[in-house]
């Protein structure tokens, strides 16, 4: 059984195309192709109130912890047991509820407190490479020295 074409009305004007809303009637411009339309006004009040089309409502949260699929097993508080994200009904009831570990969140330098590191770090240099001059043995330099690289590494 094949749908009917429905056809609207339409009309050119200055060299512009309108054409009729489908929902209410309304004329609206249009560009050349265009076979069928909806004018602002209805889809604005489609928002509001029920509307012939469907909008996704977006993310709507499950309640089980991030990357539940993925883990090799993961059982729900209800008992309900999944492998790699497919339900086990067979298992159900049967195993202990996965216990999710939260990581402990990472505190953050600000921009202060890096520069600061960054600054005690240049006057410990400064402080090692005036001691350097005064010595001499070779072997007493090599190990400022190395002290002076790892400062550096902070610096960096």
């Amino acid at each position: 059984m094949k749908k009917e074409k429905v056809i609207y009305d339409e009309y050119i004007e200055n060299g512009k195309r309108f054409m009729e809303c489908k929902v209410c009637g309304q004329f609206t411009e249009v560009s050349n192709d265009t076979k069928s339309t909806v004018c602002c006004i209805c889809v604005r009040e489609g928002f509001e109130k029920e509307f012939p089309f469907q909008f996704k409502t977006g993310y709507k949260p499950t309640g089980r912890p991030r990357g539940w699929k993925f883990m090799k097993e993961y059982v729900d508080k209800d008992g309900t047991v999944f492998h790699k994200g497919v339900e086990q009904p067979k298992l159900k009831g049967k195993l202990k509820p996965t216990v999710i570990k939260k990581k402990d969140p990472v505190k953050r330098l600000t921009k202060r407190e890096k520069e600061k590191i960054q600054h005690d770090a240049l006057v410990e240099i400064n402080k090692l490479k005036k001691k350097m001059t005064k010595l001499k043995f070779k072997k007493d330099k090599k190990a400022i020295q190395v002290q002076i690289n790892k400062l550096l590494k902070v610096v960096k």
